[in-house]
């Protein structure tokens, strides 16, 4: 029989710390994606096969650790996970060549893409139906890791080398594990498997394409903005203020949830969204510029805060690998989102902000689709 830790704060920071690191090594290569390409002498093709790889392992990451969850018991694969996330940043703060640098790309992102789906599926199972939501968008919190990458990359890269960088996360990754190791020391029975994985895809697949659309949608905005804000001012202060902006948005999220329900939630965000490209789009500035990168993450705090729990509430079976892949998945798809801006010439006379406002009318169909799924 499964052990379960002793209170809600204890599941949430037993999920928080992998979920933390991780986004930190993972913003931690946007910002160095020009420091990366002068080390190793990188051509366009290698930086794009560099974060192509990046993409790819997420996804791989979440549907086989994602499975061997459902299969084995998430406390354990929660530990497993952290020893790859130490492998693979331990390699590379040792990269010696572009081919060794895809190889522990490619580790590092397996843990990315198998922390999600375990860590949000291991506090679903253990935090009470009310409180679900409010924890899951807490736990979204560990996308901060991204603002600690954007400051180390400001103020320690100069003192230090990009190497130091990835190679500081070990030491707290070493010790969590420890706390961690202590937390599930009792997480060592299989879960229970209620039905194949044949079935459960059978069984599931309509909610995964919905899942999968609104985690491609919603990721693909957060994933231009942070492209589109490099561009912007880049002093202490609105790097906080871009990176802070999106927890207010993910408490209210599961506010709205918690009194009125997730396809609601969503009609907000899609309705922001579209009322912000909208202002931002006919005052074409440096302002509006600015606003649009300041308020947009208050925006995806929303989606972002909700995914989490919900993903684990639609599926029957295989929930980890499931809802892992999903909002994996959706990461993918969402990164390619400043390639197609630019490759369809919408970074110019803004034009930016009419593909977010196409975001933001696909949240609004899947939305009403949700709706309606709910209604029947």
């Amino acid at each position: 029989m499964v052990k379960a830790p002793e209170s809600a704060p204890r599941v949430y920071w037993t999920a928080f710390i992998g979920l933390f690191f991780d986004y930190y090594d993972l913003y931690l290569f946007v910002y160095l994606e020009k420091v990366l390409a002068r080390e190793f002498a990188l051509s366009t093709t290698q930086s794009g096969w560099l974060q192509f790889t990046g993409l790819a392992g997420v996804g791989v990451g979440a549907l086989v650790f994602g499975y061997l969850a459902d299969r084995l018991g998430r406390g354990r694969m929660m530990l497993a996970v952290f020893g790859v996330y130490a492998a693979g940043i331990a390699g590379l703060s040792l990269a010696w060549s572009h081919e060794s640098l895809l190889v522990f790309r490619l580790l590092a992102s397996l843990s990315l893409g198998a922390e999600w789906g375990i860590s949000h599926t291991y506090l679903a199972e253990r935090v009470s139906g009310e409180r679900r939501y409010r924890f899951s968008a807490l736990l979204q919190f560990s996308i901060l890791g991204g603002l600690l990458a954007a400051l180390m990359s400001r103020y320690a890269l100069p003192v230090v080398g990009w190497r130091w960088l990835f190679a500081a996360s070990i030491v707290p990754v070493v010790a969590l594990s420890a706390l961690r190791w202590r937390a599930l020391s009792g997480e060592i029975s299989p879960m229970s498997r209620a039905s194949s994985l044949p079935q459960a895809i059978q069984v599931n697949w309509r909610p995964f394409l919905l899942c999968l659309g609104l985690a491609s949608l919603t990721i693909a905005s957060g994933t231009m903005n942070v492209f589109y804000a490099k561009e912007l001012p880049q002093s202490p202060v609105y790097t906080v203020l871009f990176w802070a902006n999106v927890a207010p948005g993910m408490l209210l999220g599961a506010g709205v949830v918690q009194r009125w329900g997730v396809a609601r939630a969503l009609m907000l965000y899609a309705g922001g969204l579209l009322a912000l490209s909208t202002i931002c789009w006919l005052g074409v500035s440096t302002r509006s510029g600015l606003a649009f990168a300041l308020v947009l993450p208050l925006l995806n705090g929303i989606p972002f805060g909700l995914m989490g729990a919900w993903f684990n509430e639609v599926f029957t079976g295989y929930r980890t690998m499931l809802s892992g892949a999903a909002y994996n998945l959706g990461r993918i798809f969402g990164g390619f989102a400043p390639v197609l801006i630019t490759g369809l010439g919408l970074q110019e006379g803004g034009r930016y902000f009419l593909f977010s406002a196409l975001l933001g009318l696909g949240v609004l169909g899947l939305s009403g689709v949700i709706a309606a799924v709910r209604r029947t």
